[in-house]
């Protein structure tokens, strides 16, 4: 399965660190439900398999569990030969991009 968010094209969602490879790249913590993904949050990393099974960002699990009525899942985008000034910029204009995107959709009453 892939996610499309702006541009790029995310693989997963994955549940297990073990099946993302460790390269560097962008990547986005979703909560699974209801055969819906929901984009809780998004960041960059020089290794995506080691971020992604640290202990901070199991932590970090813990806490998006509180808002997660699902299963807590992460997309990758992998982006090896970009250094990480790059990967911010790439991450600053996603995050521009689903910005706007909430601004343009019309709350409702």
């Amino acid at each position: 399965m892939s996610v499309i968010i702006g541009k790029l094209e995310f693989e997963g969602p994955f549940s297990d660190p073990s099946l993302i490879r460790p390269e560097p790249g962008i990547f986005g913590i979703v909560c699974e439900a209801d055969d819906e993904l929901e984009l809780i949050d998004l960041d960059e990393t020089e290794c995506l398999q080691d971020c992604l099974s640290t202990n901070e960002h199991v932590n970090n699990l813990l806490f998006y569990s509180e808002t997660c009525n699902g299963k807590l899942s992460a997309i990758v985008h992998y982006v090896p030969d970009l250094t990480p000034a790059e990967r911010i910029e790439i991450k600053q204009e996603l995050l521009q991009h689903l910005n706007a995107e909430t601004e343009e959709t019309p709350a409702l009453v």
